[in-house]
């Protein structure tokens, strides 16, 4: 942690928020103690997150340790695991949603649609699933980086295909925008 004060002392003129990420940075006995380190020098935390652990979610936020959360929703619950291939405990994604939408902290959804993986009804499923959400955010697939060689070589959706997609899930979900824009 000495690293991260230091290079956080060394730029602080330009450092207004910082953004927890991972992996899963909830998995991390260390997070609660990097939160409040952060919180102690006046810094905004935006916390991203896949929503497995809600415990860990809820408690940072009851503490005002996160000014923003951002949840990746692989895809319709009732399926997860075709999109994480692991299993997965749903009960504690839908919980996390549920926390979420409770509005104790400003957030937003994101889900990433990769062509061989989702079809246009899982991004409608899963606003089925958000209903009532401020912010969602369908986001193209982009192939670089990406951990598994074989995703590299993946056709992103088209344009066209994206704007229809965002137009169908903001008509599900009535009063949140739908973009591609991340925070």
């Amino acid at each position: 942690m000495d690293h991260i004060v230091a290079r956080l002392a060394k730029f602080r003129k330009w450092i207004e928020h910082v953004v927890i990420t991972g992996g899963e940075p909830t998995m991390h006995k260390g997070l609660r103690r990097v939160a409040e380190m952060l919180k102690r020098r006046d810094l905004l935390v935006k916390l991203d997150t896949n929503g497995s652990n809600p415990e860990v979610v809820k408690g940072l936020v009851a503490d005002g340790l996160v000014d923003y959360v951002a949840m990746d929703v692989k895809g319709p619950l009732d399926a997860y695991e075709r999109w994480c291939g692991v299993g997965v405990d749903r009960e504690r994604i839908r919980e996390s949603i549920a926390f979420i939408l409770e509005e104790r902290v400003d957030y937003e959804f994101r889900m990433t649609l990769v062509p061989f993986l989702h079809r246009e009804e899982d991004a409608l499923g899963v606003a089925e699933e958000i209903k009532g959400a401020r912010r969602f955010f369908l986001q193209e697939f982009v192939p670089r980086d990406t951990l598994n060689p074989k995703y590299a070589h993946i056709r992103p959706f088209s344009s066209e295909k994206m704007k229809t997609m965002r137009e169908r899930v903001a008509a599900v979900l009535e009063h949140a925008p739908v973009s591609s824009h991340l925070h």
